[in-house]
């Protein structure tokens, strides 16, 4: 299975030219401007979310931040072609970006970077996998607990629950 990057520009031919580089590796969804970007997080599962950060009405990390609501293990990229270092500080405070690149790129450094990305999703997947995994098998654990704690009672092994103190038998 590809992963699925959304590279978000408003200048198709910067959309045009990642989708060319890298849709051998991924599955790669154009979106030529920020309000395009978001419809298409509604309807796809996007892995990783690439955008231009200086856009008209809506830059790039506001994007992101939007993004990191609806699709919070997407791994997040920003690049630019300007030294915008104040929108890169704030995206990188705000955490929410993984990698920052600077146009214009080399292919190969591109496609690295969102390699990477694709690698630093699988992890995040497998993290929060573990997570459930690891959740649910506490709960199952308690539930045995209580059932054998249950058992122990019955069998005149356990001192039975003591019943929650009324605020009369504090002090």
């Amino acid at each position: 299975m590809k992963h699925c990057l959304l590279v978000v520009d408003d200048e198709p031919d910067v959309c045009d030219s990642v989708h060319d580089l890298l849709r051998r590796e991924f599955r790669v969804l154009k979106a030529n401007g920020a309000e395009e970007g978001l419809r298409v997080l509604r309807d796809e599962e996007v892995h990783i979310i690439m955008t231009d950060q200086r856009m008209p009405r809506v830059t790039g990390v506001e994007l992101l931040t939007r993004a990191q609501a609806r699709m919070p293990q997407a791994v997040r990229m920003l690049y630019t072609g300007y030294a915008d270092l104040e929108s890169i500080i704030a995206a990188i405070n705000q955490g929410h970006i993984y990698q920052f690149l600077r146009k214009p790129w080399q292919p190969e450094e591109l496609l690295e970077a969102v390699r990477s990305a694709a690698a630093e999703y699988d992890r995040l997947v497998s993290a929060e996998d573990e997570r459930v995994r690891l959740r649910r098998e506490l709960e199952a654990l308690n539930h045995r607990v209580t059932a054998l704690e249950d058992q122990l009672r019955k069998l005149g092994g356990m001192p039975p629950e003591p019943s929650p103190a009324s605020p009369a038998d504090a002090g």
